[in-house]
């Protein structure tokens, strides 16, 4: 088992909400909580408009999960 620090998250911009709460539920269903976030155009390089944020220790998790329901978040970003 390892520590969580709560303050570390990071976000996967998905683009569409339909799409970012399909990723959400698939998180869901590997125990990983995340949530909808609206992002601002200035964020992302593609301008995505949501995105899941997650404790930045899931990642690895996160992006199997995502591969596996085949949502390609156009990046990564690190908050905190």
């Amino acid at each position: 088992m390892y520590y969580r620090t709560p303050d570390k998250k990071a976000v996967a911009a998905i683009g569409a909400m339909t799409a970012a709460i399909k990723a959400q539920r698939a998180l869901a269903a590997e125990g990983i909580t995340a949530e909808v976030i609206a992002l601002s155009p200035e964020q992302t390089r593609r301008g995505c408009a949501y995105g899941i944020e997650f404790f930045e220790a899931d990642e690895r998790a996160v992006r199997a999960a995502l591969a596996a329901v085949r949502i390609q978040p156009s990046q990564f970003i690190s908050k905190g």
